[in-house]
């Protein structure tokens, strides 16, 4: 069956993807959470919740205006998440792949040709690389209102030509996630102000390298700036773990 005839079919039967797996209403939150506890453990009602006010769900409602979820919910929901966590995509790129997928318009579940998010626009540009704001966009699916909003907040530095650094797409991406289930720019500001006060703390420690004006001991901060930042990072993130973990005892 060619994808114009399933498109059709699916416009008609007006089901959201996946079309092939049961749309029957009958799960209760509980359920949904619990069936999806094993991928993601962390995952609560809230952000279901958040889902469904940014039409990324449709859960049935009954006449005592309750949620129910169905089997094509659950897998709608695990494709959200999956593609949140491992693949770093903002919702709003996310709802416009379940678009595309509503409508037949592709059949994989992770399409390599979904538009705005092909392989090449979610590269991260090599380190040292600058870019412009109308190109960052592009490569993040942010609009220059957000990029703007980031700059004006810290989030983002720019050069002397306004120009943004290779690591932007990272940051802009993850911010725009974090914005998007709640978490408020001066929550995102503190982040940014303290990865700075450690990235000098880290530098600091290799001032005596850096002193050495050799290609051999600018390689060699290079590296090493790099294995404690690995660290640092893991440090913190089983820090954050841990104190999720407590917090929800």
């Amino acid at each position: 069956m060619s994808s114009e005839v399933k498109a059709e079919l699916y416009q008609e039967e007006k089901l959201t993807w996946p079309q092939d797996v049961s749309h029957e209403p009958t799960l209760k939150m509980g359920e949904v959470l619990a069936a999806l506890n094993s991928e993601f453990p962390f995952l609560a009602s809230s952000k279901i919740r958040y889902f469904e006010q940014v039409d990324l769900i449709q859960p049935h409602r009954t006449d005592s205006n309750q949620r129910r979820f169905s089997h094509a919910d659950i897998e709608r929901l695990r494709f959200i998440l999956v593609e949140q966590r491992d693949r770093y995509t903002a919702l709003p790129q996310i709802k416009e792949m379940l678009k595309q997928l509503d409508s037949g318009e592709v059949e994989s579940e992770h399409p390599s040709k979904m538009r705005i998010v092909r392989d090449n626009d979610i590269h991260t540009p090599r380190p040292g690389t600058r870019l412009h704001k109308d190109e960052l966009a592009a490569l993040t699916g942010a609009s220059t209102a957000d990029i703007e909003s980031f700059v004006a907040a810290g989030l983002l530095t720019q050069d002397s030509r306004g120009r943004l650094t290779a690591q932007a797409v990272d940051i802009v991406r993850y911010a725009l996630m974090l914005k998007d289930v709640g978490v408020d720019m001066r929550s995102l500001r503190s982040v940014r102000t303290s990865a700075h006060a450690h990235a000098v703390n880290l530098v600091n420690l290799l001032a005596n390298e850096r002193a050495k004006k050799n290609a051999v001991a600018k390689e060699r901060v290079i590296m090493e700036t790099g294995e404690l930042s690995t660290m640092l990072t893991n440090f913190y993130r089983a820090l954050l773990l841990e104190s999720i973990d407590v917090e929800l005892r």
